[in-house]
């Protein structure tokens, strides 16, 4: 059978499209009909399953197979894209399931689909960096267990991080981190998942300026809301523009003092001033 597209591949070796693409460098083999067009690729099914056999140390294993026992899910928080494919490659080779993210906002959203067993995070990050998703992890994902995988800072430097591991990049970094990974995930972890509350909204007056602002509870992150898209005298949601997260809030029908108000107010105070320093 003649698989036509990385979608047709994809799914055929029951992962996803990227993983499909990534595993190309592994020998996958794809035919190209078309040099000038690097999505038009063709694989024939016997061939796949061929380099299935004979790479089974290298390749991963198909779905059907990997159904028959439990896999680690772990993600990947790093802006290299290099390190994302060689790092990936590496723990699905050893069985793990692998998720990749860019950057804090986008692990924050692999984990709203996914929760993973254990994170990976580099800490200078665009968007937002490792910092602050370790601290938006160990607030809202405790069980979670995180390693801080990073070549800025000395292990010295990190006695503040929210981490269960720090691991300097370098030349033998790769052992040091597989060992740590493997003894977070053979115990449970000490922290318990906190039981999910209904958050209050949060109560704002009606400003005047035209737009008001709110904080996100999910990421921590401020953004505006246009008064035309707001909803007044009941409890409402938006979304964050950053994260996505739902965010409540509930805007009272008083308006604050508008600019006439306030002009007559300090008018009024002026005037009694002078009488009273006339006096």
């Amino acid at each position: 059978m003649i698989l036509m597209g990385w979608k047709d591949i994809a799914k055929y070796l029951g992962c996803g499209l990227r993983t499909a693409q990534r595993w190309e460098t592994l020998g996958l083999p794809v035919r190209r009909p078309s040099q000038s067009q690097r999505a038009a690729v063709v694989a024939l099914t016997k061939d796949v399953d061929a380099w299935l056999r004979s790479s089974s140390r290298h390749a991963p294993e198909r779905k059907d197979d990997l159904s028959r026992k439990f896999q680690h899910r772990i993600l990947i928080a790093d802006s290299d894209e290099k390190l994302l494919i060689t790092l990936s490659e590496v723990l699905m080779r050893e069985s793990y399931e692998v998720r990749t993210a860019r950057d804090g906002f986008e692990a924050l959203a692999v984990m709203r689909d996914s929760l993973p067993d254990l994170l990976i995070s580099d800490l200078l990050m665009p968007n937002m960096s490792g910092f602050e998703l370790l601290g938006v992890v160990r607030r809202r994902f405790p069980a979670v267990s995180v390693i801080a995988y990073s070549d800025e800072f000395t292990p010295a430097m990190t006695s503040v991080l929210l981490c269960d591991q720090y691991i300097r990049k370098g030349p033998n970094s790769r052992t040091k981190l597989l060992a740590s990974l493997r003894r977070l995930l053979s115990r449970s972890p000490l922290r318990a998942q906190p039981a999910k509350d209904e958050r209050a909204p949060v109560w704002l007056p009606r400003p005047t300026n035209g737009y008001i602002v709110l904080t996100c509870p999910n990421c921590l992150r401020s953004f505006s809301l246009m008064m035309r898209s707001a909803v007044f005298g009941k409890d409402a949601t938006t979304s964050c523009d950053y994260c996505g997260a739902e965010v409540r809030y509930h805007m009272t029908e008083v308006d604050l003092p508008i600019a006439e108000d306030l002009r007559k107010f300090n008018q009024h105070l002026r005037q009694r001033r002078q009488r009273e320093s006339e006096n």
